[in-house]
């Protein structure tokens, strides 16, 4: 289980008809080997009958997906299926013309529909059969969950980021702006500046997506899945997430202890050779002293459950030591340490957050030629740093940290 909270991105952001147990072993799927890049995610929701292979045993992760597929995995991923959260006879259904009682995705198009998750077209169809594209899945995650407004000022400078974000029409670019904000849009490797928001979906890349927006909705679900969950006794919040061993309680107080390990995003794009630099916006020359943004990619809870840093929390520091690549094996090196933790609705520090974590490359081959990999020339040359935003490293904490349970944990909003 830690492996899989620890290698998913986003997100990638409520299980109702799940629970995070620990990963069982599970039958793999031909086509989607363990380094793949969301093998983790499949992986997860296969096991939890979300995402299925079809007939032949395959996965398919670069198949696209269909508005009426989407609306099946989003609401039985959610769980909204599940008896505990609302009698399906009881919800008010949505007319689509192109959508009947025979369809074989009606009940889960009228779910999405009735908790604001998915809507049609403005002419009265919903599309089933069309492809959905990058865009309507962030609409559609966003619209699971309960945020704080974004002005469009502030979308525009978190969009920025993308080379194509001038393809984001203006009716999404406050929900789409505010996903960037909360790191739930989910990069595809080596396309990281590129939204790609008219770009058709895949199955690999869904499974991302939603585990982002679980991890999310557990906090901060929108109003209707919110009002449809079973009640629970009032105390602490509860999630699933990355479990952290050996928290101390004391009253209202939740104590993380120094030495705790904690897998964080690094929010920024750095080099450490300046040589390397492709255009300004692109990334950050590192440098000592040079200020960073890490941020929870998932929630950290106790061993009980209880919610102790809710995903999307973030902190600032400085990096500490930034050696550039040379050659015959001297590889270059990233240190960071963290100072602060970060209030989400004022941006001021609220608490301190004393961290430290190391990040090296992986040594790459000096050449291609296989004659001169036999002999050992792999580890010849040396290599620069590159960091893409929301790449995670460990950090380690250096001095305890207090959370106090009964302040809304400062939730990422």
């Amino acid at each position: 289980m830690r492996k899989i909270l620890i290698k998913l991105m986003t997100l990638m952001a409520v299980v109702f008809g799940l629970t995070f147990a620990p990963v069982q072993a599970v039958e793999e799927f031909p086509d989607v080997h363990s380094n793949y890049w969301s093998y983790d995610a499949i992986m997860f929701f296969k096991q939890h009958n979300v995402l299925a292979g079809y007939p032949d045993g395959l996965y398919r992760p670069d198949q696209r997906v269909t508005r009426a597929e989407f609306a099946t995995i989003v609401t039985k991923a959610l769980g909204l299926l599940n008896s505990k959260l609302r009698d399906i006879n009881s919800i008010t259904f949505t007319h689509y013309n192109d959508v009947d009682e025979n369809f074989w995705a009606y009940y889960d198009v009228m779910l999405g529909s009735y908790y604001n998750i998915i809507h049609g077209r403005p002419d009265g169809n919903f599309d089933p059969n069309n492809h959905i594209t990058r865009l309507e899945v962030i609409q559609a995650v966003m619209r699971a969950l309960q945020t704080k407004g974004i002005t469009e000022e502030e979308a525009l400078e978190q969009l920025q980021v993308y080379r194509d974000a001038n393809e984001v029409p203006y009716w999404a670019l406050l929900t789409t702006g505010k996903a960037q904000q909360l790191g739930i849009i989910v990069v595809l490797p080596g396309k990281e500046e590129w939204l790609l928001p008219n770009q058709q979906a895949t199955r690999g890349e869904l499974a991302v997506w939603l585990y982002g927006m679980l991890q999310r909705a557990q906090i901060q679900a929108n109003e209707k899945i919110e009002q449809a969950k079973p009640k629970t006794p009032q105390g602490p919040k509860k999630a699933d997430g990355y479990i952290i061993n050996n928290v101390i309680f004391d009253g209202d107080y939740a104590i993380i202890p120094a030495g705790t390990e904690l897998p964080l995003g690094i929010m920024e794009c750095l080099y450490t050779k300046s040589t390397r630099l492709t255009r300004e916006s692109d990334a950050t020359l590192a440098e000592v002293g040079t200020p960073f943004l890490a941020r929870a990619l998932v929630n950290f809870v106790s061993e009980d459950r209880t919610l102790l840093i809710p995903i999307g929390s973030e902190f600032t520091g400085k990096i500490t030591k930034a050696k550039r690549g040379t050659t015959l094996i001297k590889n270059s090196e990233l240190d960071f340490q963290t100072e602060n933790w970060i209030d989400s609705d004022t941006r001021a520090p609220f608490t301190t957050f004393n961290s430290v974590a190391k990040m090296t490359p992986k040594v790459r081959e000096f050449t291609h030629n296989p004659y001169l990999q036999a002999i050992g020339f792999h580890g010849f040359k040396g290599h620069n740093f590159y960091t893409h935003k929301s790449q995670q490293a460990m950090f380690t904490l250096l001095e305890e940290v207090r959370v106090n349970l009964k302040d809304n944990l400062h939730m990422a909003r």
